[in-house]
Parts: structure tokens; sequence; C-alpha cells
């Protein structure tokens, strides 16, 4: 490990310059936004760099740095490395016969809005304030925005306010003599700056291996350009992944959207990452349904509907799935769970009702297929209460009978025999409430109920083979 003096000493010369001026929003965006990731050291020494580059430009030692801030030159150095790594300092060094000489570059600050859409450094602000401050902070960088869309723009032109010079104005000077000595060699103006970046050692995940595990039939690999690639090292580097298990979200994402950007695959990312470690099958399937989305909190119940509500509120889809098997959910069930709360947003009791309804209607079956095609219409309707999901899958039923004595009338026989489909339904679907009950094992022969085609072709063929 190299120790700090072998990089630099006291009597080392240093200079500082920067590319640009440092205003009144970007100084707030140091304070509030990068000091929590950099620390008070770096902090106070980018902003004392900063006074030194809008003073004069004459070589100092370091000696002269540590006589200002008061911190060893260890401290210095390491607040000095943190600055480089999250792209606030640029760091040159020239070594003369004698002496060392550093050149300190200072980059500006990112914009609020490309800080906190950066999927990297506002993922590590967010764990460093915790979720409450984080939102306290963000909000507080934001301004009002009114849409103009529904204005008529009237802003006028160049050309309609300030008139051509003379021909004989333009003659006097030409435009090389006008920007002559603009800048030189070791002068320039001053512009906004340039935005720190962040660069990642590239040693830390293998790209090559993760591209030879990506199936080129699946992803072409020229989708893989310069600007995903340094994506895919950031994602790699916050969530650790292996280069397999990066190939398999490029993949995913690939496959379902027909084409790849930074957004979606780290959309994707954070999703495995929740599976995977914060939010596994078991741990998402005990989430309850949030206490403001019950509609029976704080109530008892006086009917046996109201019962039923209650108890899709109060029970986890794992804990409903257990009450269904008697015995502890397999993983299978438990990723159609995942998928309905996690891919589709919906809530636990919502999903309590989306798990009673088809395996009471589906001989204690979850079909994937079925499950996906009415959750997603379920989210596409934004269903958020056990009430609204009961009383929509109560509309499909009536829906599709509707449709299904219709169709019986035209067909007139099942086999021979005038009859309905044989499919057992849920208590709480059948058309008198008054009656319903909450146990599970005694329901009925009905029919169930879904509007889309594809489910009701499903239910015609189940309905044929159970007799």
């Amino acid at each position: 490990m190299t120790v700090h003096f072998q990089e630099v000493v006291p009597v080392d010369a240093y200079s500082v310059q920067s590319k640009g001026f440092l205003h009144e929003i970007d100084q707030k965006v140091l304070t509030m936004l990068y000091q929590p990731l950099v620390g008070a050291f770096a902090y106070s020494l980018y902003m004392t760099l900063w006074c030194e580059a809008t003073m004069n430009q004459q070589k100092k030692k370091h000696q002269h740095l540590m006589n200002i801030t008061q911190f060893s030159l260890k401290d210095i150095l390491s607040g000095r490395k943190k600055l480089e790594a999250i792209g606030l300092l640029k760091t040159f060094t020239q070594d003369n016969e004698q002496t060392r000489e550093y050149l300190y570059e200072l980059q500006m600050p990112l914009s609020p809005k490309e800080f906190f859409t950066d999927g990297f450094l506002s993922i590590y602000l967010y764990n460093r304030l915790g979720q409450n401050r984080f939102i306290e902070v963000r909000d507080s960088f934001q301004v009002p925005f009114t849409d103009s869309s529904s204005y008529t723009d009237v802003t006028a032109s160049f050309s309609e306010v300030f008139t051509s010079l003379h021909p004989s104005e333009m003659a006097s000077k030409n435009f090389s003599e006008i920007t002559e000595n603009a800048e030189t060699r070791d002068r320039t103006l001053f512009g906004k700056g340039t935005r720190g970046k962040l660069s990642l050692i590239e040693d830390t995940f293998d790209f090559e291996a993760m591209v030879n595990q990506i199936s080129t039939f699946i992803v072409p690999k020229e989708v893989l350009n310069s600007q995903l690639k340094e994506a895919i090292y950031k994602l790699a580097y916050i969530y650790q992944l292996e280069p397999i298990d990066m190939s398999r979200q490029i993949q995913n994402v690939y496959y379902s959207t027909g084409e790849i950007s930074v957004e979606n695959l780290r959309r994707e990312v954070q999703k495995w990452y929740r599976f995977e470690h914060e939010e596994g099958l078991p741990v998402l399937a005990l989430r309850t349904q949030p206490i403001p989305l019950k509609a029976m909190q704080g109530m008892e119940p006086k009917t046996k509907e109201e019962e039923l509500i209650k108890y899709f509120e109060e029970v986890s889809p794992y804990r409903l799935l257990e009450d269904y098997s008697g015995t502890t959910p397999a993983e299978v069930d438990l990723k159609l769970v995942a998928y309905c709360m996690l891919d589709q947003n919906l809530t636990p009791g919502v999903t309590n009702v989306l798990l009673d309804y088809v395996l009471s209607g589906n001989d204690m079956k979850l079909a994937k297929g079925l499950i996906e095609r009415i959750s997603s219409h379920w989210a596409r309707k934004r269903i958020q209460t056990v009430p609204e999901a009961m009383a929509l899958a109560r509309e499909e039923k009536r829906k599709y009978k509707d449709w299904q004595d219709k169709k019986t009338k035209t067909t007139g026989y099942y086999n021979g025999k005038q009859q309905k489909p044989s499919v057992q339904l849920p208590d709480w679907l059948k058309q008198d409430s008054s009656e319903n009950s909450v146990s599970k094992n005694n329901t009925e022969s009905d029919t169930l109920y879904y509007d889309e085609e594809e489910n009701r072709k499903w239910l015609e063929s189940l309905a044929n083979k159970s007799k």
C-alpha cells in the first residue's frame, strides 16, 4: 500500500485552475448533495481550491495548503482522491529535475437534475441520508414549472429587433481580427465549465465474459454501445453483479422490449436486486395490505362479505397460499406473487383477491399465463383496494355470463345436452352476497368469468374437460 509521502510532500508545488464559474446553485449542490458522499474534509478542500482558482495563478507549495486548511498532508491526499473519484477534480503531475509539480483542475458539479437522475450518485446519497431525508433534500431543489403547451409563443426573433450591419461596418473588422487573442496557449476565457464525470476501473468487471454469455440470437452485439457499456460498469459496481448475472438482465430487457437503453436496464437491475436481496420471494409475499388502502381498518365486519374483505386485507399472499395448501407455498407460486407485486405493482390485498379468484376457479392451480393476463389488466385499471378488486371480478363475471348465455342460445348444446360449463367459483363472486361464506372449501358449481377472449376460450375448454 502506497503511503502518502510517496505521492506528495509539503515542498511539492501546485497550481489550481477552473474552466467555469461556481454559481450559487452549484454551491448548494456541493453542500447538500456531494458533501454527504465525500465528507467534510474533501468538501472543504474543494472550496479552498476553488477560492484559490479565482484569485491568482501563482504556484504554491503544499505546505501553504496545509496551513490554510489546517489539514495534515495525509488528509489532503485522502480528500483529493475522493474529489477525483466522484468527478469533481482532475489531477496532473509533472516531474522536473529537482521538484514535482501538481496541476489541480476543478470540475463543475452536476446540476440538480443531472444528479438526481444519475443512477449512481443518487443511490449512494439515498443510502447515506435515508429515505425521508433524501426526499426532503431532493424536494428542496424543485422549482415551480408551468406547462407552456396551451400558450402561444410570441417570442421576438433577433431579426425582428436588430437591423443588419451596413456593408461598410462589416468591412471594418473581419472575424479573425475580432477573435484574435481571445484565447492563447496559457490563457482561456471562462465558460460554463465541464461537468465532473465518474470513471470506474474496468478491471473490476469482466465485460468480455459478460458479452460471451449473451446469445447473439437474442441481443445483437452492436446494441452494446459506449454509453450502455459505461452504464453496465456502474450498475455492476453498485449492485455487485457478476458477468453472468448482468448478461441475464440485458437479455431479459431486450427480449421483453425489443430494445435496450440505460434507463430500462437500470430498472431491470434494480428489480432483480430487490428480488434477490432486499425483497426476496418469502419476504415480499409476507407483506400485507397498506393501512391507508384498508377498507375495514379499525372496523368490525357485519356481513360475510366484510369478513372476507377483512381477511384479504389482513393476511399476506404467503399466508393465503398456506391456507389453501396447508403447507409451505412452492417457489413457483411465490414467483407469481412477486410478479404481481413487483412487475404489475398490485397491492398485497389485491394480489390476494387475484389468487383466490384463480385458485377457486382453476382446480387449485395457479396458471402463469392466466395470472399474468389478469394482473396486467387489473394494473391498467389501477386497482388498489380489495373492494375494487372484488367488484371488478364480479363485473367480469357478469360480462362473461351474458356472453356465455348468448353463446348457449346460439349453439344450443354442449356434447348433445343443453348445459353450462361446470367450473367452481369463489363464494364472494356469487350474485347474492348475503349467502357468501368465508370458507373456501364449500364453494358451489358456477362459472368463472373473464372479459378477454382468450380466457373465455380457456374456460370453455376447461368446462368440456371437466365432464
